[in-house]
């Protein structure tokens, strides 16, 4: 009897950390910075940027600063992203879910806390 191959992708590069913006206020409520509150946590693996993934980003008006691989399943609208809990922000900028088994996420960075701290 032959035994069945089991395909399954692997994700080593680390997690990525999601959520939601949530603003931080002082007492006078007095907006002083932005936390992403965090919804869920997933493993990944990072994927080579196409050509054809800069023309068609270069042509809608954004950037792709990193293209990542997760387990497929839904995730939330508007949802912010950290890569191995660093302090660079990124958005998701477009989602592609074709084989149904990976979903494979376009980021684009919206801030890098290290550097906002130091100007």
């Amino acid at each position: 009897m032959e035994k069945a191959k089991v395909k399954h992708d692997t994700y080593n590069d680390g997690f990525i950390h999601y959520g939601t913006i949530e603003i931080v206020r002082n007492e006078e409520m007095v907006k002083i910075g932005e936390r992403i509150k965090e919804i869920g946590i997933l493993p990944f693996a990072k994927m080579t940027i196409r050509d054809n993934d800069n023309i068609v980003a270069d042509s809608l008006g954004y950037t792709i600063n990193e293209k990542i691989k997760v387990p497929f399943r839904e995730l939330p609208k508007n949802i912010k992203i950290t890569i191995n809990n660093e302090d660079e922000v990124y958005d998701i900028v477009k989602k592609d879910n074709s084989d149904r088994r990976n979903l494979y996420l376009y980021l684009q960075l919206v801030t890098n806390a290290k550097e906002e701290q130091n100007d």
